[in-house]
């Protein structure tokens, strides 16, 4: 026989119901279902949020308040700021405040940017380097400096010079070679915070005195006239040897030989030269005035450091013509009154120095970026010009000179340029060499060319006839952090003639006009950046310099003495 299941079940529901009314239990369970019924709210929309029941009273806000340690904190409990609704006259108000804050702070800026001002050394950025004082007492010795930038024996080269102006030199490749051969890496340091953007070496004879720029505006100087020599008598493994005497990023020596006398790097200083953070376009001294020098910013201004004062002031004030021009870069005439510059807008600026600053001019040559001025030492009438839109251009200065401000590009090119030579790509310099016989230019075609000029009858040249002697490999393809390569020439009279540039392998090349490089100065371990800027002592022979993203400098020289003992 099978269990009845529904018939037990049942039973018990009777039991059950038998024992509520029993203990009365019943009867209350009723009362409460009932209750619960009676207060139910009705049913409605359904909402994200959930209400209270309708029997739910509110508290008031003094009842029920807790300690504050019984007060729970939080971001979302926090209370909302009454939102104020400003008015359109309010709105306009503060508009207008808020722009006279900013045309205020914008004229200060100005004011400082373009008014003379006390030169500071910065302490910061660079370990080791030296203070204000210093650096003024230095200035004070250069500005006693008798020596001119290119010496005293009338050639406009100095020492004994085999060179004259308007006469081209003999290329003699393998005299260079020997010459070269035996120059080495004496010292490398971090003399400036950033990227190095331009460089040039103070001409005394006496002394290795080189100046950076870099990319934010400061200006260095490092003295490295006994860079590398020993403090005491005991000997240590040379820089050559690669062991020895590099000094690192923070300005100390990373392998120096334990137990051995250390090796002085000399002394460096570095000054913010212009407001912001503008690069330093070009470096320069101001032909037979050795005594201050000349430096260009992307902040549209040029101005000029006296080292007797210690002062700096405006030369060129590029925002007479537009806000957009940067000055990339300048050079003088032979007799340093004449002053040429080139801007990002296609313009070329003129101003005679004996002249107030107001008398500059300035005639739109491109549409486009002028990124480089040589004028001809031979003739200053001819200059030659570097474009971003692949032109090398020669030009007769004493016909745009004539020209009104106003001319258009075509036609100051029609009547005042000479010749246009067209690159595969951007051309990015272009110099003469100190005599004015020879041209070379760098562009991004990966090649440096080489020319003859006869500066004595330009407008003799012509576009059909003016084809390079040279043309040189050159991987010129530098990326976004490495400063354009430029080629430039040796101006030392006893040397053959030669250009020196800096290369994509981390050397600096020599290289003869024949297209010969006869040297490739080069330290891989010691030298870990591009020395992508390059230098070279105006009249003193085997001394180069290379300068670096990391703003490191490199000095290259003959061997110091005490190193063949």
């Amino acid at each position: 026989m099978s269990f009845d299941f529904e018939g037990f079940r049942h039973q018990q529901v009777l039991n059950n119901a038998e024992a509520l009314e029993e203990t009365n239990i019943g009867a209350d369970l009723k009362h409460v279902h009932a209750h619960v019924q009676a207060n139910k709210p009705a049913s409605g929309p359904a909402s994200g949020r959930k209400k209270s029941s309708a029997g739910t009273k509110r508290k008031s806000a003094t009842e029920d308040v807790g300690t504050a340690r019984e007060t729970r904190s939080s971001r979302r409990n926090a209370p909302r700021a009454a939102r104020v609704e400003l008015t359109e006259a309010q709105r306009e108000q503060m508009a207008k405040e808020q722009a006279e804050k900013d045309a205020a702070e914008a004229e200060q800026l100005r004011i400082l940017k373009h008014s003379d001002r006390n030169v500071e050394a910065s302490e910061g950025g660079v370990k080791m380097a030296l203070d204000t004082d210093s650096l003024l007492a230095e200035f004070k010795n250069l500005a006693s400096y008798s020596g001119g930038t290119g010496g005293d024996d009338g050639s406009g080269f100095g020492g004994n010079g085999s060179w004259a102006v308007g006469q081209r030199p003999v290329i003699e490749t393998e005299k260079l070679r020997k010459e070269m051969d035996p120059l080495e890496l004496r010292a490398i340091v971090k003399i400036i915070p950033e990227r190095i953007y331009s460089m040039v070496v103070h001409p005394d004879t006496q002394r290795d005195l080189i100046f950076a720029g870099d990319k934010v505006g400061n200006v260095a100087l490092w003295d490295c006239t006994d860079a590398g020599k020993l403090v005491g008598s005991v000997q240590s493994s040379s820089v050559r040897d690669g062991a020895a005497g590099i000094v690192g990023a923070d300005g100390e020596d990373e392998w120096e030989d334990e137990g051995e006398e250390e090796r002085v790097w000399g002394k460096w200083w570095h000054w913010n030269a212009h407001t912001g953070r503008n690069s330093i376009s070009w470096l320069k001294f101001r032909p037979n005035q050795p005594s201050s020098i000349y430096h260009s910013s992307y902040d549209r201004t040029l101005r000029v450091t006296h080292f007797e004062t210690g002062m700096s002031e405006e030369v060129i004030d590029g925002d007479r013509w537009s806000d957009e021009a940067l000055l990339h870069s300048f050079d003088f005439d032979p007799t340093g009154n004449e002053l040429w510059v080139s801007d990002n807008n296609g313009g070329l600026i003129w101003r005679d120095l004996r002249q107030p600053k107001e008398s500059a001019k300035r005639w739109d040559i491109d549409r486009y970026k002028v990124g480089c001025i040589s004028i001809n030492q031979a003739n200053p009438n001819l200059a030659a010009t570097a474009h971003v839109k692949r032109n090398m251009c020669l030009w007769d200065l004493s016909t745009l000179r004539g020209l009104p401000e106003t001319a258009e590009p075509t036609e100051v090119q029609e009547k005042a340029r000479i010749l246009a030579f067209e690159h595969e790509y951007a051309c990015s310099s272009a110099y003469f060499d100190p005599t004015g016989t020879r041209l070379a230019t760098t562009s991004y075609d990966d090649s440096i060319r080489v020319w003859n000029v006869e500066p004595s009858k330009p407008r003799a040249i012509t576009r059909k006839k003016f084809e390079p002697l040279h043309r040189i490999a050159h991987n010129c393809q530098v990326g976004r952090y490495v400063t354009v390569l430029r080629a430039h020439w040796s101006t030392v009279p006893s040397l053959p003639p030669h250009l020196h540039v800096g290369n994509m392998q981390r050397t600096i090349d020599l290289i003869s006009p024949d297209g010969v490089t006869v040297k490739m100065f080069h330290n891989l371990d010691a030298i870990t950046a591009v020395p992508a800027v390059t230098a070279a002592h105006p009249t003193v022979a085997g001394k180069y310099y290379g300068g670096a993203a990391s703003g490191k400098v490199s000095f290259w020289s003959d061997p110091l003495e005490e190193d063949f003992e």
